[in-house]
């Protein structure tokens, strides 16, 4: 037992203090005090607690405790500094980590709504550009409409319209040929379309008259196909026609026209009535152009 032991212990038998109660007032442990006055520091938690455990035992017994701590510091292990450096390299380590992993997210984020934009681009602009039933008519193409009475009285003929000539002078007589009388013909019905023949013309008049109520109609040109592509639709023209409203186009190609309300309207092909029927679905016809050989 060292020095200070034995003073501890003492001033504690003094004050008939068990080491139990000491337990309950210091609350220290009772090993603990025991190490004390024994002197066997080792048992303690570590050298740091040493000090502070003394003060309180020499409190408790009555004692000063400044006044011990200075008769046998020399005796008392000095208190060594813990470390705190890894810990502070690992917090550092963990906040750069974090902060990689932050940057990685927010790059990828960005760059998921850019693609995300992009491909909303893309997709609109293709469904702008694709299919061809919603092209407008090229003005370059032979498509034109009648001129009225008064220019057709002073001569003049629309673009793409065929006019008949008369013969060379057979006996000194100039000989006009008969005129062509063109045939409209229902070829066959499929899928709900009326599908029409004219033969015996060059070129294909479609006039529309609307006689009852209200009627939206839609015709597009039937486009032939060539060596360099199929054939296509190209719109001509779609509104929502009145009554008494009028209409006539010329082409010498073909035409597919949508009827709305197949009662309200009549439409006459090269001079030839075409039946539209009574029934009030949409009505739906593709006419054909054979030109004469």
């Amino acid at each position: 037992m060292s020095d200070l032991g034995q003073l501890l212990k003492k001033a504690r038998l003094d004050q008939s203090i068990s080491l139990d109660q000491l337990e309950e007032m210091t609350k220290i442990r009772k090993r603990y005090l025991e190490a004390i006055e024994d002197g066997d520091y080792k048992i303690l938690p570590g050298s740091f607690y040493v000090r502070a455990f003394i003060k309180s035992y020499s409190e408790a017994v009555g004692l000063d405790p400044n006044e011990v701590l200075g008769l046998y510091g020399n005796a008392i292990p000095a208190p060594v500094a813990e470390t705190v450096a890894e810990p502070i390299r690992r917090r550092k380590r963990d906040s750069r980590s974090t902060e990689k992993l932050s940057k990685w997210a927010s790059n990828i984020l960005m760059l998921s709504f850019i693609l995300l934009i992009l491909g909303i681009l893309y997709y609109f602009i293709g469904n702008s550009y694709s299919g061809d039933q919603g092209k407008q008519i090229d003005p370059n193409d032979k498509i034109t409409e009648k001129r009225s009475d008064q220019q057709s009285a002073a001569g003049t003929n629309a673009p793409g319209i065929k006019t008949d000539t008369v013969n060379p002078q057979q006996n000194g007589q100039a000989v006009t040929p008969p005129p062509k009388t063109p045939v409209v013909t229902l070829a066959r019905t499929e899928n709900n379309i009326d599908y029409y023949t004219v033969t015996n013309a060059d070129t294909l008049n479609v006039q529309l008259t609307i006689g009852g109520d209200e009627c939206w109609l839609k015709i597009d040109r039937i486009v032939p196909a060539t060596a360099d592509r199929k054939a296509e639709r190209q719109e001509i023209e779609q509104k929502l026609y009145k009554k008494g409203d009028t209409r006539d186009w010329t082409t010498d190609a073909g035409f597919f026209i949508r009827v709305g309300f197949p009662p309200a309207a009549q439409i006459v092909v090269n001079g030839t009535a075409i039946q539209l029927g009574s029934g009030k679905s949409v009505k739906q016809v593709q006419i054909d152009l054979q030109k004469s050989t």
